[in-house]
């Protein structure tokens, strides 16, 4: 599989279809492209799709942690679209990816032709509604720790993961749930990273600078990136349109994938 050596690191990617390109950036941060790549090839037939792992994630490179930073994260992105030849981009972010998409978008927005936000946030100021709705869902005790507790290594990531995983589902299945997840390689010190870097991080007011044309899709069932913040990144982005999908919790492009395709490419032919 391709690597990219740029800014003192190694770039993990794999690329899948034709048409436009597109960066797909993963959720995590400790996570990998795993649980996005083969699931959104279907969209292959109208994006050049490039999945990669961010820095210290997944099958990239382990540069110092310290490294990992918004600023770092978004110029590795611009390093890969060089690298890869494309003049600009679409950009396609889920989870913690959606919070570098957003950050990309504003750093870099001579390089994005389209900004595509899969279940995500524009902040994380909002924990009350993330416990309520954890416990709408029926979260147990140990589950609602474990939302908030950090692992140690790899095999604790990987152990309190599985105690939280049904709440992401709308309706969980073990075997689809492991056929998304299990390919993943956990990064504890990127997750860490991540908890630091999202600590007082909000591009709420920012979110009118954003140019380029915007589609913000979310399951009505998401508990920890809500239908609540994508209507507000619908408020605040100019050309933008939204989707939600009824039948859906964090894993939209899973559970309703064939309505999740046909808004994708709805979108892609108006824009």
């Amino acid at each position: 599989m391709p690597v990219a050596h740029l800014n003192n690191t190694e770039l993990f990617y794999v690329e899948v279809g034709e048409g436009l390109p597109c960066l797909v950036m993963h959720g995590g941060l400790g996570g990998d492209h795993s649980a996005l790549h083969p699931w959104l090839d279907p969209l292959g037939d109208v994006l050049r799709l490039v999945y990669y792992d961010h820095r210290g994630n997944g099958r990239s490179g382990r540069p110092p942690s310290e490294t990992i930073t918004f600023e770092q994260l978004c110029a590795d992105a611009d390093a890969l679209r060089e690298h890869l030849g494309f003049e600009e981009v679409a950009v396609l972010g889920y989870s913690f990816g959606g919070f570098v998409a957003l950050e990309y978008a504003l750093r870099y927005p001579e390089r994005i032709s389209h900004l595509i936000l899969l279940d995500t946030a524009p902040t994380l100021d909002y924990g009350e509604e993330i416990e309520a709705n954890a416990r709408r869902k029926g979260a147990t005790q140990e589950q609602l720790e474990a939302l908030d507790a950090s692992a140690e290594d790899e095999d604790e990531s990987w152990r309190l993961w599985k105690l939280i995983e049904p709440l992401y589902f709308r309706t969980f299945d073990a075997d689809l749930a492991e056929r998304v997840m299990g390919k993943t390689v956990h990064s504890v010190e990127a997750a860490d990273a991540g908890d630091a870097i999202i600590e007082d991080w909000d591009l709420t007011p920012r979110l009118g600078e954003i140019s380029a044309p915007t589609l913000i899709l979310v399951g009505r069932d998401d508990f920890i990136c809500p239908p609540s913040q994508a209507k507000i990144m619908h408020g605040g982005i100019p050309n933008s349109e939204l989707a939600v999908f009824e039948n859906s919790g964090h894993f939209t492009h899973v559970e309703e994938p064939e309505a999740f395709f046909d808004a994708v490419r709805g979108w892609l032919r108006r824009s």
